[in-house]
Formats: C-alpha cells, sequence, structure tokens
C-alpha cells in the first residue's frame, strides 16, 4: 500500500509531539532516512505542504487572504480576523491582505476550502442576473 504525504505528515507530526529541541532533531533526520529507504525523497515538497497544514490545524491557525480593491484598515483588518477565527473556530488567523482594483469595492476572503465573496464586482453581476430575468 502506497503511503500518502498527508500520511507521512500526519507521522512526522504525531513522532514530534512532546520532543524536546534534541529530539526533534534526531526524529527529522530518521523520518528523512525513511524517505530515502522508501524512494520517497521526490515526495518531500508535498510532505512539507501537508505538515504545515496539520501543524496549523493542531495548533488553531488558519491563515487567510483578504482581497479588496483599495486595501483595508487596520480597524478592518482586526475585525476581519476576529470574524474568521469565529467562523473558522481557530485560535489566531494569519491574515494576507491582497489588493485587485477589479472587484471594485468591498472585499473577498479565502481561507481553507472557503472562499467569502462580499466584493461590489460580484454583488453588481447577481443585482445584473436579477434584472436579466
Amino acid at each position: 500500500m502506497k503511503i500518502t504525504p498527508k500520511q507521512s505528515a500526519l507521522s512526522l507530526y504525531e513522532a514530534l509531539e512532546e520532543k524536546s529541541a534534541g529530539q526533534i532533531k534526531a526524529v527529522i533526520k530518521k523520518f528523512v532516512e525513511l524517505l530515502a529507504r522508501d524512494n520517497m525523497l521526490g515526495a518531500s515538497d508535498k510532505i512539507i505542504v501537508q505538515f504545515v497544514k496539520i501543524w496549523h490545524e493542531k495548533q488553531g491557525l488558519v491563515e487567510a487572504e483578504a482581497i479588496s480593491a483599495n486595501g483595508l484598515s487596520q480597524a478592518n483588518i482586526k475585525l476581519l480576523e476576529n470574524y474568521i477565527i469565529k467562523l473558522a473556530g481557530a485560535k489566531t488567523v494569519s491574515l494576507n491582505e491582497k489588493i485587485d482594483k477589479n472587484i471594485l469595492g468591498g472585499v473577498v476572503i479565502r481561507y481553507g476550502d472557503k472562499i467569502l465573496d462580499a466584493s461590489l464586482k460580484t454583488q453588481l453581476e447577481e443585482l445584473k442576473e436579477k434584472m436579466v430575468k
């Protein structure tokens, strides 16, 4: 049976839980040796991505992106972070801000596999569709 990058990452996470700094180095070395032995070094990038996702989940950290037309004030960023914490049931949020003039106004929030679109562009498109019907 083939082991997936997610399974490998979960195994690494579990092996590292509650280890001291000195023990972590030894566990990672052994893990890399196992990857090499099983010809899985080519999957190391995918394993790292999965490990980071698992670590964030276990730590209660959500990575999110807020897309707006003109940038957000610090007060709005804090409001969005608190909103995402409540929606995602997270402890903390790492919010990256992106500017996209094409959305015209409002904000689009992405976190995990979710997209919350409160952009003016989308609202106008929905209004146009309703008017055509």
